[in-house]
């Protein structure tokens, strides 16, 4: 049912905007772990901790972002959150294993935003759509979700491919995941600012705030 798409928050969040923001977010977690194994020289079990410190961060945000929603709004916490997530993701190309501590916090971070990002669209992609057109939404929200998260990991690894070809070589190089990276936060940051054309009041029936 495409009449659905007349509901900003639900055409901005659940398709549009949305589709972007999950590309970025779904490509994330598939180049990290290639990232620790094959630019870090890595084991799997390395690979495997470092990648938990990233769902670590995605696990602790959850216990704040209801409050965070009722105090800034989905508008505001999707722009301003959506572009930390992108610079974030943008970090996690230029970690190294002589980072040190700041490749924890970039992880961490990385996680947060991601999960607040994730959280918001997915709370406020229904919460203007009439109770009786719900149906037909769902399942347009859900094959759209379905495609975008795999297009992320279809363009990173076309991303890392394309790179490893320019540079002519054979094995895939920190460089290659920095083009990567860098790529996935200018979509990030393109989804970031098109949420500004959410109203101020969007989503406010589900998370409490009022515009002022």
């Amino acid at each position: 049912d495409f009449s659905n798409l007349s509901v900003p928050s639900f055409r901005l969040s659940g398709v549009t905007s949305g589709t972007l923001s999950r590309i970025s977010i779904s490509a994330t977690p598939f180049m990290l772990p290639l990232m620790f194994q094959i630019a870090f020289g890595l084991t799997p079990a390395q690979s495997g901790l470092l990648v938990l410190v990233y769902m670590g961060g995605n696990l602790a945000m959850k216990t704040v972002t209801t409050p965070i929603l009722r105090r800034f709004g989905f508008r505001q916490v999707l722009v301003v959150n959506g572009t930390l997530s992108a610079m974030a993701i943008g970090a996690c190309g230029l970690i190294s294993p002589q980072s040190g501590v700041w490749l924890y916090v970039v992880l961490i971070a990385a996680g947060m935003f991601r999960s607040m990002q994730f959280t918001a669209m997915n709370t406020m992609v229904f919460s203007d759509v009439p109770t009786e057109r719900k149906g037909g939404a769902t399942a347009l929200w859900g094959m759209t979700v379905q495609v975008a998260l795999s297009l992320g990991v279809a363009s990173a690894a076309v991303l890392l491919n394309a790179s490893l070809s320019l540079r002519g070589a054979n094995v895939l190089g920190p460089e290659d995941f920095r083009l990567a990276f860098a790529c996935m936060a200018v979509v990030a940051l393109i989804s970031a600012l098109w949420f500004t054309r959410l109203a101020p009041d969007a989503g406010a029936e589900v998370s409490g705030h009022r515009a002022r």
